[in-house]
């Protein structure tokens, strides 16, 4: 019979706010609704070719009631959403964080968009590389995958540029919205690499 430490099954506190030299990392709150939802608006078509929810969140309720789902996955810690701020509070640039947790094992999947105003500064690799070492550091990681579509160079560039390895390409793994078949990049970084 397997023993395990109970420990590694318990969730661990997560820090309610991640600081790096420009960005402020905080968890969503109901008040974000109407600065998230702006941000949505800007930056529609270019995050309707990658991802699939931003399309359930058509006005200023759906996001709040948005953020309230998040904070409250955030609490339970089964999703650690943070809002990406310039500075502590200022103009809010996006949204990054842990999803898929397994804390037994304690591997999480990194996700993240910016505002389509705000990309090209290198906000996606320095909010990412904050939550990264956050996840290691703080949540005693073994594993943090990020995964993206094969054509979304950006991501990829932002995964490689931070020391993530690619492990596989899962061939027709997801849709894209459209809802055509498309394959997926899955890249990890371990405990061992940091």
């Amino acid at each position: 019979m397997r023993h395990h430490d109970p420990s590694t099954r318990t969730p661990r506190p997560a820090p309610a706010a991640i600081c790096t030299e420009r960005l402020g990392l905080r968890p969503l709150q109901r008040s974000d609704g109407p600065v998230l939802f702006e941000a949505l608006e800007e930056s529609r078509p270019e995050l309707d070719r990658w991802l699939n929810w931003p399309s359930t969140l058509t006005t200023i309720a759906d996001v709040e009631q948005f953020c309230v789902m998040s904070r409250a996955k955030w609490d339970q810690r089964t999703e650690l959403w943070y809002g990406i701020f310039l500075g502590t509070e200022g103009l809010m640039l996006g949204a990054t964080g842990l999803h898929t947790i397994n804390w037994e094992w304690r591997s999480f999947e990194v996700g993240y968009w910016l505002r389509t105003s705000e990309v090209g500064y290198g906000y996606a690799q320095e909010a990412v590389d904050a939550l990264v070492r956050t996840a290691f550091r703080d949540l005693h990681a073994r594993r943090v995958e990020l995964h993206c579509d094969p054509a979304n160079e950006r991501s990829r560039h932002v995964a490689e540029r931070l020391g993530f390895v690619l492990e596989r390409r899962l061939r027709k793994a997801t849709r894209t919205p459209a809802g055509l078949p498309r394959d997926t990049l899955v890249y990890a970084l371990v405990d061992d690499d940091m």
